[in-house]
């Protein structure tokens, strides 16, 4: 835990520091004279994307080890130097916030920490964590990107930008992996929906403090055993929520939003994209800040997008030799590493496959109609699931009471996230890949009918049910913290991450190969693939240069 806590705090300073300098330049290109800075989560998130767009740059080109991490690091500290006074003076406003709180608010906020910490000092069980997550970010380590690299494994290819700053924060001690930022921006997400709960309880906004605490725990409840992996699933979740709650915010000031604002939304959607492809229909979202002097803000929207989508293109473009992966539909590209046409197709049709029935072959899934899968589908699915997807399915009704009552503003909203979540279940309907939509549709359902009948009566049963889902999330979880206390030393440094045994095999280079075949590589020395290789050489002298098909 310590080890971890550290971390965080260092990454804390590193992401805070760099999103305060920036949204100072902003404000200065802007012209805006205004002496009011954001608030600690917006610059802790504008720091944390502009760094992961900064090191997809930077990862075509290096490697991002640890000499380019310590370059961060002292960059940043050379940044809080400058800004010194500036962030004392708004971090000394945010601290009377916390001191003005109460001591139950404040027994809450401090339970939530350690429960939230005891998490991720917990072995890493994700199965896509044990099987590439660990072997991506290797390569992010070791090498630049390297052409071809899908060939030795399709997964190798699935190119979430996420995985690119996980690689530069990663820490490896001997057998422990810590992959922190998850856990941190979780953290710091579910703060600011505290604080957003505090705001809001008071009356006619109450259906809001709901929506604000709902969002916090059916989150904390579904995503806290995998918070301490690098999966792009929550990291998007946590981006998907956050998101909805700065749009909430738009319509609640009434006010022309600002330069700032306006930068900040571009960049975390347009990142959110690049780190899980099936948010795509997020970007339906930028049309929210077009209400006024549309011409300026299509032109930033225009201008983040090719930023930030462009080492995520060139990425793509040397891993597969495809625009986007696994979607070979978009085929430009003519490339000796290309991964053969029948490969990527494969890799998207078992996607789809086992994100409907993961039991069967993917030669029978894919050729099912809707209503021959939609049941083993369903029945599969766990009772949280079940009746996050059943919650969601009440935006029929939502959707009609809103427009019926002219709450456009909420109708909007709503058909936002239907949206989303008619693109995820036509593509592939794993309810991980759909996290953050799922959690934002239960929530504001709940909190919609709160607003329907909201009382001072109803509100305080409501509590006592908020209090009830709080205990049951930790009756739950209840192993983690009991797990870390039996386990001293998990008080210093998580859980191993776990290996596996390895047959050494050689084509034109040598490669392992986990025991028995098809299994997962955990962190075994790269490269490191489930099956033994066919056809696959090197493009040049070093694996550096990247893999081809031998023809």
């Amino acid at each position: 835990m310590i080890c971890v806590l550290l971390l965080w705090i260092l990454i804390l300073v590193v992401f805070y520091t760099i999103g305060f300098t920036i949204d100072k330049a902003i404000r200065i290109f802007a012209g805006d004279n205004s002496v009011r800075n954001s608030s600690p989560d917006v610059s802790f998130f504008l720091g944390f994307l502009t760094l992961s767009t900064i090191t997809g740059y930077l990862s075509i080109f290096i490697p991002l080890g640890y000499p380019v991490l310590v370059f961060v690091f002292l960059l940043s500290f050379l940044l809080l130097f400058l800004n010194r006074k500036e962030i004392s003076i708004s971090l000394r406003t945010h601290f009377k916030i916390i001191s003005g709180l109460t001591f139950l608010e404040k027994a809450f906020l401090t339970f939530l920490f350690l429960f939230i910490l005891a998490a991720v000092v917990q072995k890493i069980k994700l199965y896509d964590t044990q099987s590439y997550h660990a072997q991506s970010i290797q390569w992010v380590r070791k090498y630049a990107v390297v052409p071809g690299l899908g060939n030795i494994h399709g997964r190798l290819a699935f190119n979430s930008m996420f995985l690119v700053i996980s690689g530069l924060f990663s820490l490896q001690i001997k057998d422990v992996l810590i992959f922190p930022l998850n856990g941190l921006c979780y953290l710091v997400l579910a703060f600011k929906l505290f604080f957003l709960y505090k705001e809001e309880s008071k009356p006619g906004m109450r259906w809001k403090a709901i929506l604000y605490i709902l969002m916090l725990f059916i989150s904390l409840l579904i995503l806290i055993p995998d918070l301490n992996s690098p999966a792009a699933d929550i990291i998007c979740a946590i981006l998907i929520i956050y998101s909805f709650v700065l749009l909430m915010n738009f319509e609640s000031t009434k006010s022309t939003i600002s330069i700032n604002k306006i930068v900040f939304f571009n960049v975390l959607v347009f990142s959110c994209i690049t780190f899980k492809i099936s948010s795509l229909f997020l970007v339906l979202s930028l049309l929210f800040l077009y209400k006024e002097d549309s011409f300026k803000r299509i032109s930033i929207t225009a201008i983040a997008g090719i930023l930030i989508f462009t080492p995520f293109v060139a990425r793509n473009y040397f891993l597969s030799g495809y625009l986007i992966y696994p979607f070979p539909a978009v085929d430009i590209f003519n490339v000796d590493w290309k991964i053969p046409f029948g490969n990527a197709l494969s890799e998207k049709f078992e996607i789809e496959s086992w994100s409907k029935i993961s039991t069967l072959p993917t030669s029978d899934v894919i050729h099912m109609k809707m209503s021959e899968w939609i049941g083993p589908w369903f029945h599969a699915l766990n009772f949280m699931k079940k009746l996050l997807i059943a919650i969601n399915l009440l935006s029929v009704i939502t959707l009609i009471i809103m427009f019926l009552k002219k709450n456009y503003f909420l109708l909007i909203i709503q058909l936002l996230l239907v949206l989303n979540l008619i693109f995820w279940f036509v593509s592939a309907p794993d309810p991980r890949f759909a996290f953050g939509f799922l959690f934002v549709g239960f929530s504001l359902n709940i909190a919609y009918f709160v607003a329907l009948i909201e009382s001072e009566g109803l509100f305080k049963y409501l509590r006592i049910a908020l209090a009830c889902f709080l205990f049951l999330i930790f009756c739950r979880h209840i192993m983690l913290p009991v797990d870390t206390l039996r386990h001293p030393a998990q008080w210093v440094i998580p859980s191993p991450f776990g290996t596996v045994t390895t047959n050494e095999f050689f084509t034109d280079f040598n490669y392992r190969v986990p025991v028995p075949e098809g299994g997962r590589c955990f962190n075994v020395e790269i490269p490191c693939v489930p099956f033994p290789l066919t056809g696959v050489v090197l493009r040049g002298a070093d694996i550096k240069e990247g893999f081809r098909i031998n023809k």
